[in-house]
């Protein structure tokens, strides 16, 4: 009974246990997502942003931001003189 380890020495050990293995899990995803970026050469995270992204443009999607700019452009073009009088 004189070997066993005192009760709060004992929870600090379990927590020390879950600190390493969630420190081995998230560094084990870490290295899973960036495989491709070390392995291949010029290797680099795809483009989501949608603006830039190839697919999307493929697709003929914008960005909203671009695309409602646009929408306001042509609408300001249509009402410039709808509103001026003559005296």
């Amino acid at each position: 009974m004189w070997l066993t380890l005192p009760h709060k020495l004992m929870g600090y050990m379990i927590t020390l246990k879950v600190v390493l293995i969630t420190i081995a899990l998230i560094s084990t995803a870490i290295l899973a997502l960036s495989i491709r970026i070390v392995l291949v050469k010029d290797g680099r995270f795809p483009e989501t942003h949608i603006g830039r992204n190839k697919e999307m443009k493929k697709k003929g999607i914008q960005c909203v931001k671009a695309m409602d700019r646009i929408e306001q452009e042509k609408m300001d073009q249509k009402n410039r003189y709808k509103n001026i009088s003559i005296i």
